[in-house]
């Protein structure tokens, strides 16, 4: 594959408050470009957790205040890979992934009690982390937030990560 395919994750959204941890799989080309978490605005991370933690969908001004958003209510993102091969930005392209060190992650926030794994691939990859690393680490499946998951409506999707992410 062409060196223009390896596409790396961002640093860690994370505070010392942090409870929950959430967990894609590797950025879109769009969220590259933009240098921000779920940059296409096609995605429905954002309007999901504005429903689940304020009853109500959110117009953020601009990415800091997605991130003081998630400050507030105690949730951390991250991607399980640091980098990985991927045509474009399906996550059925990825290839070759290379994991972020979440054991490490994990172990300096101890007040993460929650694990949510935004869909299919980063539960797939999650769990060989976990394998690899021989740890254990309870963690709870969403459906993707992704527009390409289509099995869901927003608010749909925003009822199945609340039940996740408040039981």
């Amino acid at each position: 594959m062409e060196k223009e395919n390896l596409k790396k994750s961002f640093e860690p959204i994370i505070s010392s408050n942090a409870r929950i941890l959430i967990f894609g799989s590797l950025p879109s080309d769009r969220s590259i470009i933009k240098n921000e978490y779920y940059g296409n605005r096609t995605n429905h991370f954002w309007n999901i957790l504005s429903l689940v933690f304020e009853n109500k969908k959110i117009q953020f001004k601009d990415y800091d205040e997605k991130k003081q958003f998630l400050n507030r209510h105690g949730v951390a993102l991250w991607d399980v890979y640091s980098s990985a091969k991927r045509k474009g930005s399906l996550d059925t392209n990825i290839q070759n992934g290379e994991f972020n060190d979440i054991k490490k992650l994990i172990n300096n926030y101890q007040t993460i009690t929650k694990v949510i794994l935004n869909g299919k691939e980063a539960e797939k990859s999650f769990q060989k982390y976990l394998k690899r690393e021989n740890i254990h680490c309870d963690y709870q499946y969403v459906p993707s937030s992704s527009s390409a998951n289509t099995k869901y409506t927003v608010e749909e999707k925003a009822k199945l990560w609340k039940e996740a992410i408040l039981k």
